[in-house]
């Protein structure tokens, strides 16, 4: 008879695999012309503008309480300090072996919403989660996708504050052209994105918008620059949590939302329940956009010059996205969680945390340098360099048999491991 940890092992790698599939979708739908760019562009959206937030209202909404708010604080703060570990030593490595800029991207913020969320679904039919969950292994993964979310809200909001900060003049490439771009672009033939206003309306609104800027920046540098990182924390998913946070907190609103029908949630049933249908489209689509993104790194434009990224980059960020914080996240949480009484008695809470730290770098990054003017060259690197992180990201089935082993080991000690379910 096999194992537990080898039952975990393969039950965790089927996930990862599982995940690693998903984009495989996406890279083919894209090399066979069914999504291009701007479609891709268009989904992400939607699905970063719409379904995301429709999954933290009923994912956190439904789980997070007054009695459990304690639960959320470790988290909040346990994104703040692995992210600026990350940030830390991402920008030590690229200063000391001269590195482009965007590698401190690449090692400061990976993914924290769609793939451990399609991680942790993956991983309830594998039933490895039932020997920390016990019996209840769909609630328990409701909690930890609860966790994922609040992490991401952290890590989205350092993203768009610090991110920008991080990347430094090495990748301006084609301020020049894009300007050059800017100037002709009054003489370009209209298309279906044209204005359908009468020019009189569109000239009186370009003018307000000019105006508008033109009084921004006639304020003062502090004032600009904190309005702008404002402006850059104030998006749906965000007022999602807040909504979400509002919801659970607020036992009468709470009780109509998720409770069942007959005992008093009558909005449960049409309302929450349409909200669930749109968040239960957010993990599978957002992975599949993010292959089809990853299959342009495949064929550069023709004459481009190779876009192969430095092998150094590459390993710095595979050593610290994958192999330190896999070493290291496991011990710390588990130290917390045996030691002292700071994590509370939730082992999803403990699990989660664990891989908060592990995972590929967010794909947002590509969309960062992007508006930072990176050039084509450039772009294509960290496109390359994001295709590998996310081929090798099935490896995450060995932080995950970790940190359930590791989570076993508490919950021993303390005298409350679960019954697993049987089939």
């Amino acid at each position: 008879m096999a194992s537990p940890i080898a039952i975990s092992a393969l039950g965790a790698f089927q996930a990862a695999f599982s995940v690693l599939l998903t984009l495989c979708y996406g890279v083919l739908a894209a090399r066979l012309d069914m999504i291009d760019a701007r479609t891709a562009r268009n989904v992400s959206s939607l699905c970063v503008n719409m379904f995301l937030p429709a999954l933290i209202v009923t994912k956190v909404g439904s789980q997070i309480s007054a009695p459990n708010l304690t639960n959320y604080i470790p988290v909040f703060i346990w994104a703040i300090v692995y992210g600026a570990v990350s940030m830390i030593f991402g920008k030590i490595a690229s200063k000391v072996l001269k590195l482009p800029s965007w590698v401190a991207l690449a090692c400061a913020f990976n993914n924290t919403t769609s793939l451990p969320l399609l991680l942790t679904k993956s991983l309830t039919s594998t039933g490895i989660l039932s020997f920390i969950a016990g019996s209840d292994v769909a609630d328990a993964v409701e909690r930890a996708q609860s966790y994922f979310l609040i992490n991401s809200m952290v890590a989205k909001a350092a993203t768009f504050a610090i991110g920008p900060k991080l990347l430094g003049p090495d990748i301006k490439e084609e301020e020049v052209d894009q300007e050059a771009n800017g100037q002709q672009s009054s003489h370009e033939e209209a298309d279906e994105s044209t204005s359908l206003l009468p020019k009189p309306i569109t000239t009186c609104i370009a003018a307000a918008e000019d105006s508008a800027s033109t009084q921004f920046h006639r304020l003062p540098h502090y004032l600009q620059r904190g309005f702008s990182f404002v402006r850059s924390l104030l998006n749906p998913p965000l007022w999602g949590a807040i909504l979400a946070v509002v919801i659970g907190l607020t036992p009468p609103l709470h009780k109509v939302f998720f409770a069942k029908t007959i005992h008093g949630g009558w909005l449960n049933a049409w309302f929450t329940s349409s909200l669930r249908n749109l968040g239960d489209l957010f993990t599978a689509l957002q992975m599949l956009v993010v292959g089809s993104k990853l299959s342009d790194s495949l064929t550069p434009p023709r004459g481009a010059p190779n876009p192969n990224p430095p092998i150094m980059a590459i390993v710095v960020i595979f050593t610290i996205r994958f192999v330190f914080w896999g070493i290291a996240s496991v011990p710390i949480v588990y130290f917390l969680a045996s030691k002292t009484q700071v994590l509370g008695g939730d082992p999803m809470l403990w699990w989660s945390m664990m891989l908060m730290p592990v995972g590929p770098p967010a794909m947002i990054i590509s969309s960062l340098v992007e508006v930072a003017g990176v050039g084509q060259t450039g772009k294509m690197m960290v496109a390359r360099t994001l295709s590998y992180a996310y081929t090798v990201s099935p490896i995450m089935f060995l932080p995950v048999v970790a940190a359930t082993k590791a989570c076993e080991m508490v919950l021993d000690q303390r005298g409350q491991k679960p019954s697993p379910s049987h089939p």
